[in-house]
């Protein structure tokens, strides 16, 4: 029979919890070496009640979390876990609370999250749980982030039967009002200069070290945040894509064995298959959750996704095949198949895209997905060009903020079709479920990425198009040397395609009587042709390195990928007895035995978390909902107040109740957002770049001079007389401006650009750059005899000086616009920027005044 849902995803508590919740207050303290992680999570419980109880409490890490830590403080006692095979974990803790003694057991829950249970806590006392993970960071933009997860956005759970897996997952319980927060502290060693601390969810105090300026500490800048979204923090540093090898070894772990972690950013240069034709499809979640802003107040992710898309669109590759696919409880195809992108697919698809909308419903993935992988891309290549034979290669881009129920099948469907399909995914607003995001990426081969509330899109999308138009290193291949490699992550049968310019991690466990320096070669195929990539194992050390990191996260990489292969559950259970590392078959146990047993009734009671978005949507009828989709509206939203901070972080955190705090460990921090200068603010308004972009050769001083046989008109070098012409130019330029103008002008630019890339003289367009059509028009240098060439270095020339700060987002667009002004006239590339030059010229007099 299948359970109530409703129920089952919100828990106990659907509205008020019970006044005897046991949990008063969470701590998080990280420890951060480059791109590892190690997080100690405190839980403090108080039993209130007259008689014992048993605290159940679901809560979410990292789906790539290695959790290799569990301590229970329980009285005056304190107690190691220990790490057993999972049923008899569970029987070693029923055993105790059946006997009367105190006990605590942590396990895996599901994908991302773990489940404790703490047993017999005796009436009016009180108990600390230690969980300590160790976790694997991204970098993005150019900063590793560090995620922190405090809450898990309830899944969605489709109409469709579950696998076994996904079935197994134990649901936490939720409420609206919870009464405990969360403190935290984070102690930073990178391998270069720090740079930049900076956080978009909370505000950060941070602290530096004077004698060590890769060392700091950062701490939230309030006592207590509310436990209803995850904490992001970033951090720059100098040596971000040099090449780095984490190497540790200790006698009593493992007996002596190293962990080793090579981390580096592997360049070729840019190449294209001129044989492969490329097809691009869009599957974009509509779902009732989508329309939700969150408490940021900021941009819906339907609305991100919207000009994401279009973005997308006006960057697409001459002669590739696209398409649009929206679901939600159902799902609709812009055309019926991939089409052949021109002007009118194109002008269609602009339609279309600035007519979508969160109203859909649920979040069904399984049944887009299945129909578009099940097309045949050569019977479409077939029809559409009419000829057979010809080498096809499919991109999926999947942009969901869900969690769904059906995660393992999803990401079996997609690996089952991997060989002929690409798949990027891209996890949008607050509490996107990683496990989904990640999991379906690495089935399919492609890359991932977040965009959390409040972070810009259009950059991190057109990053992963630009990936996915580039070939890809296949056959990858590692060469060890004189390292002696018991095992490696990814798996010597499944590593994973490399990207240019992309990080790429290899885990690896080296035997006891391995040496601990050498070279390591990675090799593979681009376009058929061998690459190799050597980097040399000398281990960085810091004061800080703890073996158990690597240990740990080897151990679980290794987990991963031999479960992601299928089967394999003796090799799991053996890595983690070996290890000491949480697994789907191994949990942790503490038992606390007792000369005073407890007796009577055991009342279990279960700890909610805090929600993240409107209600979610059960299949059939609509109902209120939540999380994974909402059904048709976004339901309610909580009263929060907003938090603003002189740092820039604006967070919008609901009101805690007042409960007792959890004391910081660094007290002597000072704090940015406080009264008073800090010792140190690393924020981003005293770390910024420019916003304005100069064509390469150009300072921003230079004088204003012709290029050779471009006229323009000249900058003089001082004000006053001389400057009265540049003066009476651009106000006269500025004077003709037709009424209105665009709200941003990236995307108001992206909407005129044609499908060759170039950029049409009108009204429009001049209205876009600001100038008039008449300014533009004559302005043009005397041997540029073709009207567009010089209206598309315009635009070109306004996006670098209006745009600077968002150059990735449209940098597809410039590149294809580029490539078409080569066309005309004979134009070599040098002609082209020397072009582009003269129009930024004219572009900056006119804005500047």
């Amino acid at each position: 029979m299948r359970p109530n849902v409703w129920g089952l995803l919100n828990g106990l508590y659907p509205n008020k919890p019970p006044d005897d919740i046991p949990l008063i207050g969470v701590k998080a303290s990280c420890l951060l070496l480059n791109t590892l992680a190690e997080v100690t999570i405190t839980q403090r419980y108080k039993n209130n009640s007259s008689n014992p109880i048993e605290a159940i409490y679901v809560f979410p890490v990292d789906d790539e979390a290695a959790v290799n830590g569990f301590t229970a403080h329980l009285g005056q006692r304190t107690v190691r876990g220990v790490i057993r095979e999972k049923e008899k974990a569970k029987q070693e803790y029923k055993a105790a609370l059946d006997e009367g003694h105190g006990a605590a057991l942590l396990e895996t829950a599901g994908p991302g999250s773990l489940s404790v249970r703490l047993g017999n806590l005796a009436a009016g006392c009180e108990a600390e749980i230690c969980i300590v993970y160790s976790t694997l960071c991204p970098v993005e933009d150019n900063a590793i982030v560090l995620k922190v997860p405090t809450t898990i956005k309830e899944r969605y759970m489709p109409s469709a039967p579950l696998q076994a897996s996904d079935a197994a997952s134990e649901q936490p319980a939720y409420s609206s009002s919870v009464a405990y927060g969360l403190s935290l502290d984070v102690d930073i060693y990178m391998s270069g200069k720090i740079s930049n601390v900076s956080s978009s969810t909370h505000p950060l105090s941070v602290s530096n070290d004077p004698d060590d300026g890769s060392h700091c500490q950062a701490k939230l800048g309030v006592e207590k945040v509310a436990m209803d979204g995850d904490v992001i923090i970033r951090v720059k540093h100098s040596d971000l894509h040099k090449p780095v090898v984490f190497l540790s070894s200790q006698a009593d772990v493992d007996n002596g064995s190293a962990g080793l972690m090579l981390s580096f950013v592997p360049e070729f240069e840019e190449a294209s298959d001129s044989s492969e034709q490329l097809e691009f499809v869009f599957l974009i979640d509509r779902s009732g959750s989508m329309g939700w802003s969150g408490n940021s107040g900021k941009s819906r992710p339907i609305d991100q996704c919207r000009d994401a898309l279009q973005l997308f669109l006006r960057s697409l590759p001459e002669g590739c095949l696209f398409n649009i696919v929206g679901f939600g409880s159902r799902f609709e195809k812009l055309f019926s198949s991939s089409r052949l992108y021109d002007s009118t697919s194109l002008e269609e698809a602009t339609r279309h895209v600035a007519s979508l909308d969160s109203n859909m419903g649920g979040t069904e993935i399984l049944a887009p997905l299945k129909s578009i992988l099940s097309e045949s891309s050569t019977s479409l290549l077939e029809k559409v060009f009419g000829k057979s034979g010809m080498k096809s290669s499919r991109k999926l881009f999947l942009l969901t903020d869900g969690a769904v129920g059906n995660t393992q099948q999803v990401i079996q469907t997609v690996k089952e079709h991997a060989g002929n399909t690409q798949v990027f995914t891209f996890g949008v607003g607050d509490g996107a479920a990683s496990d989904l995001v990640n999991g379906v990426a690495r089935a399919g081969r492609g890359e991932s990425c977040f965009i959390r509330h409040g972070e810009a899109i259009d950059e991190k999308v057109i990053t992963q198009l630009g990936k996915a138009m580039q070939p890809v290193l296949e056959d990858v291949a590692i060469d060890w040397g004189v390292l002696e490699v018991d095992e490696q992550s990814p798996l010597k049968i499944n590593l994973a395609p490399v990207f240019n310019n992309t990080p790429y991690t290899v885990f690896a466990l080296l035997s006891k009587a391995s040496q601990h320096q050498g070279q390591v070669v990675l090799s593979g195929k681009l376009l058929g042709k061998e690459q190799r990539f050597t980097v040399d194992v000398t281990p960085w050390t810091t004061t800080r390195t703890d073996c158990r990191i690597l240990h740990s996260l080897a151990a679980k990489q290794v987990i991963r990928g031999l479960q992601e292969a299928g089967g394999a559950s003796k090799k799991v259970l053996d890595l983690s007895l070996r290890f000491e590392v949480a697994s789907s078959e191994a949990s942790f146990v503490a038992v606390e035995e007792r000369e005073e047993r407890e007796d009577g009734v055991l009342k279990t009671i279960k700890v909610p978390l805090s929600p993240i978005g409107p209600s979610v949507v059960t299949p059939g009828p609509m109902l209120r909902g939540r999380g994974g989709g909402g059904g048709g509206g976004v339901g309610e939203i909580w009263p929060s107040y907003a938090s603003t901070d002189t740092c820039g972080c604006r967070r919008a955190m609901r009101a805690m109740p007042p409960c007792e705090p959890l004391a910081l460990s660094h007290a002597r921090y000072s704090c940015m957002c406080s009264r008073g200068p800090p010792r140190l603010a690393l924020t981003e308004s005293v770390f910024t770049e420019s916003s304005v972009m100069e064509p390469k050769g150009m300072a921003e001083s230079a004088p204003m001079v012709p290029m050779a046989k471009f006229s323009a008109p000249k900058k003089r070098k001082s004000r006053g007389q001389d400057e009265a012409p540049r003066m009476a130019f651009a106000e006269r330029a500025a004077a003709e401006l037709p009424a209105g103008g665009p709200t941003d002008p990236l995307q108001a630019l992206a909407s005129l650009q044609d499908v060759s890339g170039y950029w049409q003289l009108n009204e429009r367009l001049a209205q876009a750059v600001q100038m008039s059509k008449d300014a533009i028009m004559t302005s043009r240098p005397s041997d540029v005899t073709i009207e567009s060439v010089w209206s598309t270095a315009i635009a070109i020339a306004f996006l670098q000086r209006k745009c600077g700060e968002k150059r990735v987002a449209f940098s597809l667009m410039e590149k294809k616009a580029k490539m078409w002004m080569a066309k005309q006239d004979g134009m070599s590339s040098e002609k082209v920027d020397d072009l582009i030059i003269c129009a930024w010229k004219l572009v900056k007099i006119i804005t500047d005044v």
